[in-house]
């Protein structure tokens, strides 16, 4: 296996900056919620930088502007769910990505949230998938930080995911069949 060598880092602003970003942006993405909180103090932030690691336990990892809203939010809580939109929701995405959206379950209608939220973390209705999530660890990357979360329960329902590429909202490719592939709570 070869040793990947960083690069050396342009100075900030940099013509070089824009098309990295630029070609980062051209990786697919699934379009994520992360929920959290109970009640009034119930958040969601739509993340595209989610991924995960199907090792023994399972690992999620997302990262967060550091002093974001969603990061703080995350930081107070002990578990969260990354919701995976479906192709329908690109409302709920994009509802999830403004900065001066409410917090608390009032923020959306009783039915866009899964079953009663009260009791738990709250999960979207609809999502393709929900992944329940306990932070680990904690890393500064950048002006991000990288949560490290263990999966500590999964569901899938088949559908056509919400991806982004190149700056924009699509849908993905379609799956079927819903599972229950870990309950570890």
């Amino acid at each position: 296996m070869a040793l990947a060598i960083r690069r050396a880092r342009p100075a900030s602003g940099a013509a070089g900056d824009t098309a990295v970003v630029t070609a980062m942006r051209h990786f697919v993405a699934g379009v994520t919620v992360l929920t959290c909180g109970v009640g009034d103090e119930a958040q969601g932030v739509t993340v595209s930088t989610f991924s995960t690691v199907p090792g023994d336990p399972p690992m999620a990892c997302v990262a967060l502007r550091t002093g974001s809203r969603g990061l703080r939010a995350l930081a107070n809580c002990p578990v969260f769910v990354a919701n995976g939109l479906a192709a329908a929701q690109e409302p709920l995405a994009r509802h999830f990505a403004r900065r001066g959206r409410p917090r608390g379950l009032a923020q959306l209608p009783p039915d866009a949230w899964l079953g009663d939220p009260c009791d738990g973390v709250p999960r979207l209705s609809g999502a393709v998938a929900w992944l329940e999530c306990r932070p680990e660890l904690t890393v500064p990357l950048s002006d991000h930080e990288l949560v490290v979360a263990e999966v500590v329960s999964a569901f899938h329902t088949g559908g056509t995911p919400l991806v982004t590429f190149a700056y924009d909202l699509r849908s993905g490719p379609s799956a079927s069949g819903a599972s229950t592939e870990r309950d570890s709570s």
